[in-house]
């Protein structure tokens, strides 16, 4: 197969597996996607395609951006920009100036009170949006801090926000806060295509500082979306639960979704093993190995295991020889 077909395969199958929303999903705040770097007007590129499929099976640290709250009051505001800071740390807002002791934070609160239409006092509509992002534990600080700023600057120009570096947990993390409405009067209404935008355009940033990082999702990765009753949690947390319940009962992700991402990942071996590139034979071995080593490969064979076995123990059919025929026959 020549390089150019084998190119135009991983883009077709690379777009759907690695940025479904990018191609079909609706675009938020003016369509700014970050789609891969190196991208000509926007396009997905095969190298981009290529650059993606090795962080995920190198299985590369995967960023996290999660949107953990929201403020409808003043007061919620400030309590929050209270727990950014309770233990000492210093926040830092969109102008780069930085905020240290309680009654710095407090100027910071009014500044952020009137960057607009004043933040009521009572409960109302969302005021601000508070974000926790982070990479696993080990990840250079100055380096992942820089490329906070840098993802806050990229997707939050015109809004007010502020963010704190977090560094007393397992997993070192940033808090952001971001007004709702901007300068412009733009609101901001986040949505998961926004959530999967961030993500991308955090790794994107962290990336440029050097730091390997993936925001694929749970599906593309090939886990598996587990889900368990409270009172199973409890009895493991105590001791008291008598037998682990098999892993299909928990879990949530449809098995036509999971068909749909083994089959793409399919495609892309297939393309890749089929190229004159001796670099892609290497890669498409790859590949063969992560999603044979999958809890959802695992998962999707074991189903079909068990509907193969529930037909053959269904008794077969005696034909009744006393019918009558039917109509045509």
């Amino acid at each position: 197969m020549k390089r150019s077909q084998v190119d135009a395969l991983l883009v077709q199958h690379g777009a759907d597996l690695f940025w479904p929303r990018a191609v079909m999903g609706k675009m938020d705040n003016a369509g700014k996607l970050p789609l891969p770097e190196g991208r000509g007007g926007g396009d997905i590129t095969a190298a981009a395609v290529r650059q993606r499929i090795q962080l995920v099976v190198s299985k590369a640290p995967v960023v996290m951006v999660k949107l953990t709250g929201s403020s409808r009051s003043m007061g919620a505001v400030r309590g929050h920009l209270r727990y950014l800071t309770e233990r000492g740390e210093m926040l830092r807002d969109d102008d780069g100036r930085e905020y240290c002791t309680p009654a710095e934070v407090k100027d910071f609160g009014d500044q952020f009170r009137y960057a607009g239409p004043p933040i009521p006092t009572e409960d109302g509509p969302r005021q601000a949006f508070h974000l926790a992002i982070g990479m696993p534990a080990g990840t250079d600080p100055h380096r992942m801090t820089e490329a906070v700023e840098a993802f806050a600057r990229r997707e939050f120009e015109g809004h007010r926000w502020a963010w704190a570096f977090h560094s007393h947990q397992s997993q070192p993390h940033a808090h952001l806060i971001v007004r709702a409405l901007g300068w412009r009067a733009q609101r901001l209404d986040p949505r998961k295509t926004d959530l999967h935008r961030w993500r991308e355009s955090f790794a994107q940033e962290l990336r440029a500082r050097g730091i390997q990082a993936d925001a694929s999702s749970r599906l593309v990765r090939g886990s598996l979306r587990q889900t368990e009753p409270a009172w199973v949690v409890r009895a493991r947390n105590t001791g008291t639960l008598r037998q682990e319940a098999a892993l299909k009962g928990r879990v949530t992700t449809r098995e036509q979704t999971m068909r749909q991402v083994i089959t793409a990942w399919a495609h892309l071996h297939a393309a890749l093993a089929e190229s004159p590139d001796a670099a892609d034979w290497a890669l498409a071995v790859e590949v063969k190995d992560f999603v044979k080593s999958t809890p959802m490969l695992g998962h999707v064979v074991g189903l079909e295991v068990e509907r193969q076995q529930e037909q053959q123990r269904q008794p077969v059919a005696q034909p009744n020889m006393h019918q009558e025929p039917g109509p045509g026959w």
